[in-house]
């Protein structure tokens, strides 16, 4: 399950993980019709997107979900779910009319043998306090899994860092990110390190690659990323394709070594040695 707020990257995330896992994976790889035409028509939007000389915010990539929506493969003969969930769920209360839609993310996230927390780096990293707050919200995270996750079932959760380019090229740069990680995450790396069947990894992404934060602008609740395409730099991607074949080695509890060493691993050391 992907879970996150609103342009953090999640949809583009996934596009790119399903086309980079369809390449590179050793898994006999077949996706189902629908959720196939669907992530090759999302990656093909984006390319469309990143070829201009001009770069906006992806729109929607893919169809608009009122809760979550389901993507279906088959691997190694067993059938897996990708569940997408959309943005504005994680703040919305019980009070806005959307019961419904609150049910269905709920019973998703207990449901998930892995969760994948999409968080945007840059806000992370070079925001106030205030903006990767907003952006990221790890206290509502860190809330809605233990409600949610709150027995002893084994639970993989991934935290992909997205919008991270201008540092993922160097070692230091991605220090940075772990300590930044690590300091606005703890509240969910805590609750982690209280069960032995929990596990957490860090995994910083490149999804553009030639798209990097620039500078921030206003302040309070008008400060706001400014990121800028770089003509120099090609559209690539760096390791978008590890979610997916962490989550399919956990599912099928194999072994999920090595851990690459821009990784970081929490948690207890039997849920990645089978």
């Amino acid at each position: 399950m992907l879970m996150g707020q609103e342009a953090v990257g999640k949809t583009t995330l996934l596009a790119l993980m399903y086309k980079e896992f369809t390449r590179n994976s050793y898994f006999p790889f077949v996706a189902s019709n629908d959720t196939g035409i669907d992530l090759e028509e999302a990656y093909q939007k984006l390319c469309t997107i990143i070829e201009k000389p001009n770069f906006t915010e992806p729109p929607r990539l893919l169809p608009g979900t009122a809760s979550v929506r389901e993507y279906n493969f088959n691997i190694e003969n067993r059938e897996f779910v990708v569940c997408d969930t959309a943005g504005g769920l994680l703040m919305t209360k019980e009070s806005d009319g959307r019961a419904k839609d609150l049910e269905d993310f709920n019973k998703a996230i207990s449901k998930s043998s892995v969760i994948i927390n999409v968080i945007d780096g840059a806000a992370m990293l070079e925001g106030s306090d205030f903006l990767a707050d907003r952006v990221n919200s790890p206290t509502r995270v860190k809330d809605l899994l233990m409600r949610n996750k709150a027995g002893d079932e084994r639970c993989l959760i991934l935290f992909v860092i997205t919008k991270c380019e201008a540092w993922i090229k160097t070692e230091a740069g991605i220090e940075r990110l772990k300590k930044a990680f690590e300091h606005r995450h703890k509240a969910i790396l805590n609750w982690i390190e209280q069960n032995p069947n929990r596990a957490g990894i860090f995994i910083p992404v490149k999804t553009l690659g030639c798209v990097e934060f620039s500078f921030k602008e206003g302040d309070g609740n008008k400060e706001k990323l400014v990121f800028h395409k770089k003509t120099n730099l090609k559209f690539s991607q760096e390791n978008v394709d590890k979610p997916m074949q962490y989550a399919v080695k956990f599912c099928m509890r194999r072994s999920l070594l090595p851990i690459e060493n821009q990784f970081k691993f929490y948690g207890n050391s039997f849920m990645i040695q089978f």
